[in-house]
């Protein structure tokens, strides 16, 4: 095993919309950050925005089997990339409900109630809107939460043909509303994503190294076994060990757990 023989005071194991905004927000602190990605940067391809080769031909999801509880495999959503998913999705970006927070009864169960409010995280969510440009119509949603600011953009215009359809919702006193999409406006990249608002800024800082193609195999505990203190990683077909005071699973609901 090569062991690092740098010692980090952060980690952060995924660079999706967790790793990426939490590298940006942290690289100005001069703190040392290591960040460790399974994936390499994606290609700026026509396809990337494409619904036919992201869903269908399921181009850049991950060539590997899982397998459900009844032990048979299947091929699951993951794409492995500098952004993670961010990299291919809709961009839509929406605020949890207030409701969201407290105690919700499901098919398969009950989600408990919080320990923190909607409350507790709305500057958060007015950051990261202004983060990732945000395009919205505060106000136009009666779910939506309450907001302390409007979305840093105005909504997207509603194409001709989708108008239509939100016009005969209307009528029917439901209430349509355009959904907040985080978005550059560029030309040959026009969605925000965390690679080009969290990762790329946060590598300007010389405190922050990212490491591609390495996917971690195991976080190594200290002797208590309640603090994690080194993470391991493949990377070439080698095994590396990376030490840090704190390390941050960000690779995904799935994966993370």
């Amino acid at each position: 095993m090569i062991i690092d023989d740098q010692n980090y005071d952060l980690i952060i194991i995924g660079t999706g919309a967790g790793g990426g905004t939490l590298a940006y927000k942290l690289a100005s602190t001069g703190k040392k950050i290591l960040i460790l990605e399974r994936g390499d940067f994606m290609p700026l391809e026509e396809q990337n925005r494409s619904n036919v080769d992201i869903f269908k031909r399921e181009r850049y999801h991950a060539p590997e089997h899982w397998y459900d509880s009844a032990g048979e495999p299947f091929s699951p959503q993951m794409n492995y990339a500098v952004g993670g998913n961010t990299k291919i999705y809709g961009a839509a970006l929406l605020r949890f409900r207030e409701g969201d927070f407290e105690t919700v009864q499901h098919q398969g169960g009950i989600s408990p109630e919080w320990c923190l409010k909607y409350s507790d995280f709305e500057p958060y969510y007015t950051e990261a809107e202004t983060l990732y440009k945000v395009h919205g119509q505060a106000n136009d949603d009666p779910t939506e939460p309450p907001r302390s600011g409007d979305y840093p953009f105005p909504a997207v215009a509603t194409e001709p043909q989708v108008a239509q359809i939100y016009e005969a919702i209307a009528k029917l006193g439901l209430h349509p509303a355009p959904l907040p999409l985080a978005l550059t406006r560029q030309d040959d990249d026009p969605t925000n994503d965390s690679e080009v608002s969290g990762i790329a800024p946060a590598l300007t800082h010389p405190n922050v190294t990212l490491k591609t193609g390495a996917k971690v195999v195991r976080l190594h505990i200290n002797p208590s076994g309640r603090v994690v203190k080194g993470v391991q990683a493949e990377i070439d077909g080698q095994s590396h060990l990376f030490l840090g005071d704190i390390v941050v699973l960000a690779c995904g609901a799935v994966n993370s757990a």
